[in-house]
């Protein structure tokens, strides 16, 4: 039993995550629910739990990939019941309602060929209570008194059961492509190191690194995958507590802003779904963005922690729950949003621009680049604080957020130049990302710098990026 608290580190593995985790925007997608063949109408789907499949997912990509998203975590790749879209059937084969391998197979090159990744979530430690396996193999499992969530629970102790698991999770990556896996219930009592290590191996060994995301807890030089039910707003990025512990070979954090379980009954901010109301309640449910430039930029895309989010989150989605359900890992989506909120989309679409256009600094490996706050004073007074990340004596990026909805602030910045390392340049290029606009500063016009940051859920409004560089940009 794995049994730790919440957040703390699961260990060290011998094989480090893959480099494409610096730059990875993360959301996750229940398959079902992403693309289904009607989206006003659920009584016209083919069947109740939602009809999307691979197929229409792979149509998706390049919106997805346009929106700066590029790592999708399925719930789930494998054939999994449609009430759960966790619990395993078979993990050596897809759900039929979903599609065919042929499909995953295409969404995993198609994704591949706009530099985007495909993870699952997997339940790796049990089956349905129905599942196939459990008249094939009796032996490979636990009692049922031993069952958890309703799930039959492997046993480990069975050398057969142990290389199962370690050999049909690595098939999925070195065979079919996958980039990796969210483990479920992790913290728990899931997570098990010899398993995953051995997976890693065979994975390595094959020249496929890949991602292990675990829910509940942080692993070293890897990631907290999904499960919690998002973070509050960061007015002080510096010293956000996600920050500590960073270090060369343990550099990732992930920031869940909204996630799977958001919505369940555990969620003590559980706002229930538009689409079955008891009393009124807002269109975007338990959606945590709701179209906020200032949650969205200042504190996802520009922060330092790599953004796990439900899909829908870019589009200020509406949040629609199937039969009734309010947990987020049981929701469609209305693509019609996608242009009623055109405004957002298009506000999301230029904050990843400016962020890919800057990855030298916008990245997220905490240990790569550094973060400091910078000191300002604003009209009228803002709680937020603006923050800077640099690369010391070359180039900086200076986040400035606006949470107010009401009011436009201005800011004015004294840059922190002696400990960005920049206190010896006397010129530099000052580039206004939102604009587009590049002026040549002295030094001295960065000990007041003055910028306006409309307020958010305004079009263009929520967050400023200011980079400074001594070089022509």
């Amino acid at each position: 039993m794995v049994n730790i608290k919440r957040g703390e580190s699961l260990g060290q593995m011998d094989y480090p995550a893959p480099e494409w985790v610096r730059d990875a925007v993360i959301v996750e997608l229940p398959v079902r629910g992403f693309n289904c063949s009607n989206y006003k109408d659920p009584s016209k789907w083919k069947f109740s739990n939602g009809d999307g499949t691979f197929n229409s997912l792979t149509k998706k990509l390049d919106f997805l990939k346009g929106m700066g998203i590029n790592v999708l975590c399925l719930y789930s790749v494998y054939d999994c019941t449609s009430g759960t879209n966790l619990y395993a059937i078979r993990y050596n084969n897809v759900s039929p309602d979903m599609g065919t391998l042929n499909d995953v197979k295409n969404l995993i090159k198609e994704a591949h060929k706009r530099d985007m990744y495909i993870i699952s979530n997997t339940n790796h430690y049990g089956v349905t209570k129905d599942a196939p396996i459990l008249t094939e193999h009796p032996d490979w499992f636990l009692p049922n008194d031993k069952m958890r969530y309703n799930q039959r629970v492997f046993d480990l102790s069975n050398p057969e059961a142990h290389k199962y698991i370690i050999d049909v999770h690595s098939w999925w990556c070195t065979e079919i492509g996958l980039d990796g896996w969210r483990i479920d219930c992790a913290s728990e009592f899931s997570f098990k190191r010899n398993v995953w290590n051995d997976i890693l191996k065979k994975c390595n060994d094959k020249g496929k690194r890949i991602l292990i995301a675990t829910e509940g807890a942080h692993l070293y030089g890897y990631i907290q995958g999904g499960g919690r039910w998002g973070f509050p707003e960061i007015l002080d990025m510096q010293n956000n507590f996600l920050l500590t512990g960073a270090s060369q070979d343990n550099p990732y954090r992930a920031k869940e802003i909204s996630g799977h379980n958001v919505g369940e009954p555990n969620d003590k901010n559980k706002i229930n779904t538009f689409n079955y109301p008891v009393t009124p309640r807002p269109r975007e449910g338990c959606y945590k963005i709701k179209g906020s430039r200032f949650l969205y930029g200042h504190n996802s895309m520009f922060a330092p922690m790599v953004p796990l989010m439900m899909t829908g989150e870019v589009i200020d989605a509406t949040h629609l729950g199937i039969r009734g359900n309010s947990k987020m890992l049981h929701s469609w989506i209305d693509w019609t949003d996608a242009t009623t909120n055109k405004d957002v989309v298009e506000d999301f679409r230029l904050i990843n621009q400016i962020r890919l256009a800057n990855k030298d600094i916008f990245h997220f490996n905490l240990y790569e680049t550094k973060l400091i706050n910078v000191p300002y004073e604003s009209t009228p007074l803002s709680p937020v604080n603006p923050y800077v990340r640099f690369i010391s004596g070359e180039k900086a990026g200076i986040v400035i957020g606006n949470n107010s909805t009401t009011d436009d602030v201005t800011f004015s910045l004294h840059v922190p130049l002696e400990e960005m390392g920049m206190n010896n340049i006397e010129e530099f290029y000052v580039t206004d990302c939102w604009t587009s606009t590049t002026k040549k500063m002295k030094r001295n016009a960065l000990d007041n710098y003055s910028i306006i940051v409309p307020k958010d859920k305004s079009k263009g409004g929520g967050v400023r990026i200011i980079v400074i560089s001594k070089k022509s940009p």
